[in-house]
Protein backbone atom coordinates (compact mmCIF):
# COMPACT_ATOMS: atom_id res chain seq x y z
CA UNK A 1 0.00 0.00 0.00
CA UNK A 2 2.69 2.14 1.01
CA UNK A 3 3.80 1.72 -2.81
CA UNK A 4 0.71 2.92 -4.04
CA UNK A 5 0.66 5.85 -2.29
CA UNK A 6 4.15 6.85 -3.02
CA UNK A 7 3.88 6.31 -6.82
CA UNK A 8 0.84 8.47 -6.65
CA UNK A 9 2.69 11.10 -5.05
CA UNK A 10 5.18 11.25 -8.19
CA UNK A 11 2.70 11.23 -10.52
CA UNK A 12 0.87 13.82 -9.43
CA UNK A 13 3.82 15.44 -8.93
CA UNK A 14 4.97 15.26 -12.72
CA UNK A 15 1.46 16.31 -13.13
CA UNK A 16 2.09 19.96 -11.19
CA UNK A 17 5.02 20.02 -12.84
CA UNK A 18 3.70 19.96 -16.82
CA UNK A 19 1.37 22.88 -15.58
CA UNK A 20 4.11 25.18 -13.82
CA UNK A 21 4.44 28.88 -15.88
CA UNK A 22 8.00 29.57 -16.77
CA UNK A 23 8.91 31.96 -14.03
CA UNK A 24 9.90 30.19 -10.66
CA UNK A 25 7.46 31.82 -8.20
CA UNK A 26 8.30 32.33 -4.30
CA UNK A 27 7.28 30.76 -1.34
CA UNK A 28 5.66 32.55 2.00
CA UNK A 29 7.04 31.34 5.18
CA UNK A 30 3.64 33.93 6.60
CA UNK A 31 1.02 31.52 4.55
CA UNK A 32 0.44 29.00 7.26
CA UNK A 33 -0.73 25.23 5.84
CA UNK A 34 -1.56 22.36 8.15
CA UNK A 35 1.43 20.83 10.24
CA UNK A 36 3.98 23.24 8.95
CA UNK A 37 5.00 23.55 11.67
CA UNK A 38 2.10 22.97 13.97
CA UNK A 39 -1.99 22.06 13.43
CA UNK A 40 -3.81 24.58 11.82
CA UNK A 41 -3.32 26.94 9.33
CA UNK A 42 -5.08 30.31 7.83
CA UNK A 43 -7.40 31.49 5.88
CA UNK A 44 -5.16 31.73 2.31
CA UNK A 45 -4.50 29.70 -0.48
CA UNK A 46 -0.96 29.78 -2.62
CA UNK A 47 -1.18 32.10 -5.55
CA UNK A 48 -2.44 30.79 -8.53
CA UNK A 49 0.05 28.67 -10.47
CA UNK A 50 2.56 28.24 -7.69
CA UNK A 51 3.52 24.85 -6.80
CA UNK A 52 4.67 24.05 -2.77
CA UNK A 53 6.39 20.84 -2.37
CA UNK A 54 6.74 20.44 2.00
CA UNK A 55 7.83 17.35 3.59
CA UNK A 56 8.24 17.54 7.69
CA UNK A 57 9.12 14.44 10.38
CA UNK A 58 6.44 15.11 13.24
CA UNK A 59 7.15 12.61 16.36
CA UNK A 60 4.51 12.01 19.16
CA UNK A 61 6.03 11.01 22.44
CA UNK A 62 2.56 9.32 24.27
CA UNK A 63 2.24 9.36 28.04
CA UNK A 64 1.12 5.58 27.33
CA UNK A 65 2.68 3.16 24.34
CA UNK A 66 5.81 3.80 21.84
CA UNK A 67 6.67 7.14 20.61
CA UNK A 68 4.80 7.44 17.19
CA UNK A 69 6.50 9.00 14.17
CA UNK A 70 4.93 10.52 11.27
CA UNK A 71 6.43 11.15 7.67
CA UNK A 72 4.39 13.89 6.23
CA UNK A 73 5.20 14.37 1.66
CA UNK A 74 2.82 17.28 0.59
CA UNK A 75 1.76 18.50 -2.88
CA UNK A 76 0.42 22.22 -2.64
CA UNK A 77 -0.70 23.72 -6.36
CA UNK A 78 -2.48 27.28 -6.53
CA UNK A 79 -5.00 25.59 -8.99
CA UNK A 80 -7.19 28.55 -9.15
CA UNK A 81 -7.77 32.15 -7.71
CA UNK A 82 -7.90 31.57 -4.47
CA UNK A 83 -8.05 28.26 -4.29
CA UNK A 84 -5.55 25.43 -3.77
CA UNK A 85 -5.68 21.97 -4.24
CA UNK A 86 -3.06 19.68 -2.33
CA UNK A 87 -1.95 15.57 -1.98
CA UNK A 88 -0.63 14.03 0.48
CA UNK A 89 0.57 10.04 1.82
CA UNK A 90 1.81 10.05 5.91
CA UNK A 91 3.87 6.96 6.50
CA UNK A 92 3.60 6.39 10.07
CA UNK A 93 5.53 3.96 12.24
CA UNK A 94 3.82 1.37 14.06
CA UNK A 95 1.00 1.39 11.08
CA UNK A 96 -1.25 -1.79 12.22
CA UNK A 97 -1.97 0.08 15.65
CA UNK A 98 -3.75 3.20 14.45
CA UNK A 99 -7.42 3.70 15.12
CA UNK A 100 -9.34 6.96 13.57
CA UNK A 101 -9.00 8.39 10.18
CA UNK A 102 -5.67 8.56 9.39
CA UNK A 103 -3.95 5.25 8.31
CA UNK A 104 -0.54 4.87 7.36
CA UNK A 105 -0.25 5.61 3.41
CA UNK A 106 -3.52 6.44 2.65
CA UNK A 107 -3.92 8.70 0.36
CA UNK A 108 -4.97 12.32 1.00
CA UNK A 109 -6.67 15.07 -0.91
CA UNK A 110 -7.90 18.58 -0.31
CA UNK A 111 -9.16 21.63 -1.74
CA UNK A 112 -9.07 24.67 0.23
CA UNK A 113 -11.15 27.73 -1.26
CA UNK A 114 -10.94 31.26 0.00
CA UNK A 115 -13.95 33.18 -0.26
CA UNK A 116 -13.37 36.14 1.76
CA UNK A 117 -10.25 38.15 1.76
CA UNK A 118 -10.11 40.13 5.22
CA UNK A 119 -11.84 43.33 5.28
CA UNK A 120 -12.33 46.40 7.66
CA UNK A 121 -15.57 44.60 8.73
CA UNK A 122 -15.10 40.93 8.08
CA UNK A 123 -12.01 38.39 8.97
CA UNK A 124 -10.72 36.52 6.14
CA UNK A 125 -12.82 33.58 5.32
CA UNK A 126 -12.17 29.65 3.77
CA UNK A 127 -13.79 26.55 3.72
CA UNK A 128 -11.69 23.00 3.53
CA UNK A 129 -12.91 20.13 2.31
CA UNK A 130 -11.03 16.88 2.16
CA UNK A 131 -10.91 13.42 1.65
CA UNK A 132 -8.63 10.12 2.59
CA UNK A 133 -9.00 7.03 0.32
CA UNK A 134 -8.09 3.73 1.38
CA UNK A 135 -4.89 2.97 0.18
CA UNK A 136 -3.35 2.33 3.35
CA UNK A 137 -2.35 -0.07 5.90
CA UNK A 138 -5.62 -1.49 7.55
CA UNK A 139 -7.67 1.02 5.73
CA UNK A 140 -10.80 0.85 4.63
CA UNK A 141 -14.12 3.22 3.27
CA UNK A 142 -13.65 7.01 2.50
CA UNK A 143 -13.25 9.44 5.21
CA UNK A 144 -14.38 13.18 4.46
CA UNK A 145 -13.52 15.64 6.64
CA UNK A 146 -15.14 19.74 6.50
CA UNK A 147 -12.99 22.74 7.75
CA UNK A 148 -13.76 26.34 8.08
CA UNK A 149 -11.17 28.71 9.27
CA UNK A 150 -10.98 32.19 10.27
CA UNK A 151 -7.62 34.79 9.87
CA UNK A 152 -8.04 38.19 11.23
CA UNK A 153 -5.46 40.81 12.05
CA UNK A 154 -5.17 43.21 14.73
CA UNK A 155 -1.81 45.30 13.56
CA UNK A 156 1.01 42.83 12.86
CA UNK A 157 -0.77 40.08 15.08
CA UNK A 158 -2.95 37.89 12.76
CA UNK A 159 -5.64 35.51 14.68
CA UNK A 160 -6.79 32.44 13.26
CA UNK A 161 -9.74 29.94 14.47
CA UNK A 162 -9.92 26.29 12.64
CA UNK A 163 -13.32 24.24 13.33
CA UNK A 164 -13.76 21.04 11.49
CA UNK A 165 -15.45 17.62 11.60
CA UNK A 166 -14.41 14.37 10.20
CA UNK A 167 -16.62 11.26 9.03
CA UNK A 168 -15.39 8.27 9.02
CA UNK A 169 -16.33 5.76 6.21
CA UNK A 170 -16.19 2.71 7.81
CA UNK A 171 -15.34 2.62 11.61
CA UNK A 172 -14.24 -0.50 13.01
CA UNK A 173 -14.72 -1.50 17.32
CA UNK A 174 -15.10 1.24 19.07
CA UNK A 175 -14.14 3.92 16.48
CA UNK A 176 -16.14 7.08 16.80
CA UNK A 177 -18.17 7.45 13.52
CA UNK A 178 -17.72 11.09 13.45
CA UNK A 179 -15.27 13.74 15.91
CA UNK A 180 -14.64 17.23 15.79
CA UNK A 181 -11.47 19.75 16.31
CA UNK A 182 -11.10 23.14 16.82
CA UNK A 183 -8.25 25.09 17.19
CA UNK A 184 -7.66 28.91 18.39
CA UNK A 185 -4.11 30.39 16.99
CA UNK A 186 -1.58 33.34 16.82
CA UNK A 187 0.94 34.39 14.54
CA UNK A 188 3.17 37.30 14.74
CA UNK A 189 6.08 38.12 12.30
CA UNK A 190 9.27 37.97 14.72
CA UNK A 191 11.76 41.27 13.74
CA UNK A 192 9.36 43.61 12.01
CA UNK A 193 10.16 45.66 10.41
CA UNK A 194 13.61 45.48 10.48
CA UNK A 195 13.66 42.18 9.04
CA UNK A 196 10.66 39.62 7.62
CA UNK A 197 11.46 35.92 7.76
CA UNK A 198 10.19 34.40 10.81
CA UNK A 199 6.66 33.70 11.82
CA UNK A 200 5.84 32.73 15.26
CA UNK A 201 2.97 30.73 15.85
CA UNK A 202 0.73 29.44 19.18
CA UNK A 203 -2.10 27.57 19.34
CA UNK A 204 -4.49 26.23 21.81
CA UNK A 205 -6.64 23.07 20.39
CA UNK A 206 -9.37 20.04 21.34
CA UNK A 207 -9.89 17.20 19.29
CA UNK A 208 -12.65 14.24 20.13
CA UNK A 209 -10.28 11.39 20.66
CA UNK A 210 -10.55 8.45 18.16
CA UNK A 211 -12.57 5.87 20.58
CA UNK A 212 -15.66 5.94 22.23
CA UNK A 213 -16.00 6.95 25.69
CA UNK A 214 -12.62 8.64 25.89
CA UNK A 215 -11.43 12.19 26.79
CA UNK A 216 -11.01 14.84 24.23
CA UNK A 217 -7.08 15.60 23.16
CA UNK A 218 -6.60 19.16 24.19
CA UNK A 219 -3.25 20.69 24.31
CA UNK A 220 -0.84 23.69 23.04
CA UNK A 221 1.86 24.39 20.71
CA UNK A 222 4.33 26.71 19.40
CA UNK A 223 5.66 26.97 16.27
CA UNK A 224 8.11 28.68 14.01
CA UNK A 225 8.29 29.26 10.25
CA UNK A 226 11.85 30.66 8.72
CA UNK A 227 12.53 32.24 5.26
CA UNK A 228 15.85 30.79 3.60
CA UNK A 229 15.58 32.27 0.30
CA UNK A 230 12.54 33.27 -1.59
CA UNK A 231 11.55 29.40 -2.81
CA UNK A 232 12.83 27.60 0.92
CA UNK A 233 11.50 28.01 4.18
CA UNK A 234 12.35 25.70 7.47
CA UNK A 235 10.10 25.04 10.16
CA UNK A 236 10.12 23.72 13.70
CA UNK A 237 7.27 23.44 16.24
CA UNK A 238 6.87 21.93 19.70
CA UNK A 239 3.50 20.87 21.89
CA UNK A 240 2.05 18.63 24.45
CA UNK A 241 -1.28 17.40 25.57
CA UNK A 242 -2.37 18.26 29.50
CA UNK A 243 -5.87 16.66 29.08
CA UNK A 244 -6.88 13.26 27.64
CA UNK A 245 -6.97 9.54 27.21
CA UNK A 246 -4.26 8.14 28.48
CA UNK A 247 -1.79 7.52 25.58
CA UNK A 248 -2.38 11.21 25.18
CA UNK A 249 1.07 13.23 23.71
CA UNK A 250 3.67 14.37 26.47
CA UNK A 251 5.91 15.59 23.75
CA UNK A 252 5.04 16.61 19.88
CA UNK A 253 7.29 17.42 17.82
CA UNK A 254 7.75 18.81 13.89
CA UNK A 255 10.69 19.72 11.41
CA UNK A 256 9.51 20.37 8.19
CA UNK A 257 11.24 22.25 5.00
CA UNK A 258 8.66 23.70 2.16
CA UNK A 259 10.09 23.81 -1.38
CA UNK A 260 8.24 26.33 -4.19
CA UNK A 261 8.73 26.29 -7.55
Amino acid sequence: MRNVTLRALHFFALILLGLLPAPLLALDHDNLDPNRPIGMEDAYAIPKGEIGMEGGVRFNDRREGRTRVTFQPQIIYGAFDNAQIEIQGDLFTEPNSLVGASKSGDLHLGLLYNFNTETLALPAMALRVETDLPTGVNSRGVDTQVTGILTRSFGRLRAHLNAGYTVLGLPKGQERPGAYRAVAAVSYPLGYPDSFRDTLIASLYTRESDLRGQRNHTGVEVGIRHQLTSRLVVDAGLGTEFAGPADRAAVLGTVGLSVGF
